[in-house]
């Protein structure tokens, strides 16, 4: 019974992560398999370079505030 029940849950599975991966296109695959570049615009200039793929998704990450030790004080 065991058995059977790991049997459909892997066939549940791999019906589910197939429906996924087949719902997106080439393009959408391939930019998501830049998205490591995309917080870093030397990496992406280095990989279209190396690759001749284009990082579409290049962002700027916001900056981050500076630590205010006073900030975590509660004053009674």
């Amino acid at each position: 019974m065991q058995t059977l029940m790991f049997i459909l849950g892997f066939i549940a599975f791999c019906a589910g992560i197939h429906s996924c991966l087949l719902q997106r296109s080439d393009h959408e695959l391939e930019q998501a398999a830049l998205l490591p570049f995309a917080d870093d615009l030397e990496a992406a200039r280095n990989m279209t370079a190396a690759t001749g793929r284009l990082c579409e998704r290049v962002v700027t990450p916001a900056l981050e505030a500076a630590y205010d030790p006073d900030c975590y004080r509660l004053d009674a």
